[in-house]
């Protein structure tokens, strides 16, 4: 079954009670709104010939009745749909959520801003909670409108009847015009906004090498494309709805004019003119109504085109039914080949090797050899267009990914942090982490007593970008966040970048911690003074493994063949010196 299906079969039954209400009460407004019609043919052809004031007061009191039952019934619809659309847009979004977040590791980035499944949630979730459904609701009572216009006086019905065609075709038409300009907007909204985020993370070098007014010149000509979309999108949808309203008006007065028509030749009673104005206007409203919300209209169709088309290519995997032990033996990479998402060359190519508890991989080669695609592969980020990756014999994704994720710490090249605070941040927002549980991450990654120095220690507050902070200050609470929760895997990619003597001393010593408990630790380096934790060494070029072994080996090897550019000859005689000089 479709997405689609899957979805509106979900919305059906969970929102029933709300739909059936909505109905009723459209069937209710509806069936009202012939009221203010049959008042005034009942004062035109009964009370101003009987002269009669208490008939006129009896009916002017019913009338005022039928008017607080419709404003109550207007209320009540209006409230169901709300309540459906929160409901739908609550149902919609960890999927939506999860699709937005998912994409960029398996089909590569896009070329906007990466938020445009949000947008479509939230046009969805305007739509519904706007005039649009309850324009469309009201549509097929246009014909119950028609019928009684005929009833009235056939002449009547086909004024009016032909007055219905005209408003399709103007719906058609802003259909038509609109789909496209929708599309177009919804790109280019997009790559504006990544050009403007891009400037905002790149402000610091743009302001101190003089670089501000080309990158505003720049990002100003996607704000033209914007403007020029919006522009051409609103003038459509302006002028349409504009010609829709004058010729709702034009056609209630030529109706008034057959009825007068009528009149003249005795076929149709004075109050037949104005009750048939009154329900022509009535029958035309949704019909103009649909055409004003138009743009939402579209722009809720082709976000629900993207959500569910997005939602069945990148669908949240179902809970496992089996939860396996936590790792303990062994990390087996078994002729893997990956390809950066979106793409199909290989930049990685039939890497094998097998570690066990206690040991530390040191990862090195030239750049854009392959280091970190390997490690994303083995945390399961990529994932490996052949070969697999493996723990304790099963492959990464026999676990759930939140509860694999668990057993592994990664400190990336950049260590990103998230809006909170500094305890938040390395509990990875664990909503059941301890306060023992973060100070021992800390402390494993010598930030406690530097933490502790903050105005306010753990709830001291940080942006996204934790500004805040130094580089090497975040680098290492991306370390005590790697370490939080004693992982089984730790990956540390350039992890040392930004340190200082401290620093680098504070994660030799995380290193070491986690042979001492039996976990598995892949360092990616530069750095010959950082092979001293090392067991094991493998050398990555082009793609490949090309040697892999316990440390030493690897390096004798290396200096045998004098492989340039990968470790000096003073840093393989004795790296264990190196990394405690």
């Amino acid at each position: 079954m479709s997405v689609d299906r899957q979805f509106m079969r979900l919305f059906a039954a969970r929102y029933r009670g709300g739909i059936v209400l909505v109905a009723v009460a459209s069937v209710m407004l509806n069936v009202l709104v012939f009221a203010g019609s049959a008042y005034m043919l009942l004062v035109y052809d009964s009370v101003l010939p009987s002269r009669s004031v208490p008939t006129l007061i009896g009916l002017f009191g019913m009338l005022l009745l039928v008017y607080v039952f419709q404003s109550v019934f207007e209320a009540i619809r209006g409230e169901a749909l709300l309540g459906i659309a929160n409901g739908v847009h609550d149902d919609l979004f960890e999927a939506v959520h999860y699709a937005t977040v998912t994409r960029p590791l398996r089909a590569g980035a896009d070329k906007g801003d990466g938020l445009q499944f949000t947008r479509d949630l939230d046009s969805i979730h305007t739509f519904l909670a706007g005039q649009g459904p309850i324009a469309l609701i009201d549509l097929p009572w246009v014909i119950m409108f028609m019928i009684v216009l005929f009833a009235l006086h056939w002449w009547l019905g086909v004024t009016a009847l032909a007055g219905v065609f005209v408003m399709a075709g103007i719906a058609i038409i802003s259909n038509r015009r609109t789909n496209a300009g929708s599309r177009e907007l919804a790109n280019i909204t997009g790559r504006r906004s990544a050009a403007a985020l891009s400037e905002i993370r790149f402000a610091e070098s743009a302001y101190a090498m003089g670089m501000q007014e080309r990158l505003v010149a720049r990002t100003a000509g996607w704000e033209g494309n914007f403007i020029e979309a919006q522009s051409y999108l609103s003038r459509t949808v302006t002028r349409l709805g504009g010609a829709s309203k004058a010729f709702r008006m034009l056609l209630q007065s030529l109706i008034l004019s057959v009825g007068a028509l009528l009149v003249i030749d005795g076929k149709a009673s004075g109050g037949v003119i104005l009750a048939s104005s009154v329900l022509s206007g009535r029958a035309l409203a949704p019909v103009d109504q649909a055409i004003a919300t138009w743009k939402s209209l579209v722009a809720a169709r082709m976000g629900w085109g993207r959500i569910t088309q997005a939602v069945a290519t990148f669908r949240k995997p179902a809970a496992r039914g089996v939860v396996l032990d936590r790792p303990s033996s062994e990390l087996s990479v078994r002729d893997i080949w990956v390809a950066p998402p979106g793409t199909q060359r290989f930049t990685l190519s039939g890497v094998s090797f097998n570690l066990t508890p206690g040991q530390v991989l040191a990862v090195i080669g030239p750049s854009a050899a392959g280091k970190t695609t390997l490690v994303r592969a083995i945390l399961g980020i990529w994932k490996p267009n052949r070969g697999e990756v493996r723990l304790d014999g099963a492959t990464l994704d026999q676990w759930d990914q939140e509860t694999l994720g668990s057993y592994f710490g990664y400190v990336p090249q950049t260590v990103d942090l998230v809006d909170g605070t500094i305890g938040q941040n390395i509990a990875r927002f664990d909503p059941d982490a301890t306060s023992e549980g973060i100070m021992a991450a800390a402390k494993a990654a010598g930030m406690h007593e530097v933490i502790l120095a903050l105005p306010d220690g753990y709830e001291t507050p940080v942006s996204a970008g934790a500004v805040e902070l130094s580089a090497g200050q975040r680098q290492r609470i991306g370390l005590a966040r790697a370490l939080y929760g004693d992982p089984f895997l730790l990956v540390l990619d350039e992890a040392n970048s930004n340190l200082d003597a401290a620093g680098d001393a504070a994660l030799a010593n995380a290193i070491a911690g986690m042979r001492a408990r039996g976990g598995i630790v892949i360092m990616i380096t530069h750095r010959p003074a950082t092979l001293g934790p090392a067991t094991h060494l493998a050398v990555i070029n082009t793609g490949r493994l090309m040697d892999f072994g316990p440390r030493d080996e690897v390096l004798q090897r290396m200096q045998a063949q004098n492989a340039p550019g990968q470790v000096s000859a003073e840093a393989s005689s004795n790296p264990a010196r190196e990394a405690t000089a």
